[in-house]
């Protein structure tokens, strides 16, 4: 039973406990943490970046969504990637529209 963990099973009233009693132990708990700070989120995950880029290069991350797309790609087939296509397309359309007509209506205010 290689998968048994010491302590209660996750979503137990035991686990609920421990959870609870634990929170707001540490210093960052205190302070609010991330959710409290979403700048403090941002610096953390931009370091992070930064330190995996400097480990492992910036090929890394091309290969690392290149396998993740061919993950989706398998899991959803090629249909996915062309409805994505067709909905970004008629986003952009819809935007130039009505960018073209907000353009028109303030012309003809300043016409006036």
């Amino acid at each position: 039973m290689a998968d048994d963990k010491p302590g209660p099973d996750p979503g137990s009233e035991g686990a609920r406990k421990i959870a609870e009693a634990h929170r707001g132990s540490h210093e960052h708990d205190k302070e609010g943490g991330f959710a409290a700070n979403p700048e403090l989120a941002k610096e953390a995950g931009r370091k992070g970046g930064e330190a995996v880029k400097k480990k492992y290069g910036a090929s890394f991350y091309r290969q690392i969504g290149k396998k993740g797309g061919e993950t989706v790609k398998q899991e959803r087939g090629s249909e996915f990637y062309a409805e994505i296509g067709r909905r970004g397309g008629e986003m952009r359309s819809t935007r130039m529209k009505e960018r073209q007509a907000a353009e028109k209506k303030k012309n003809e205010e300043q016409g006036k």
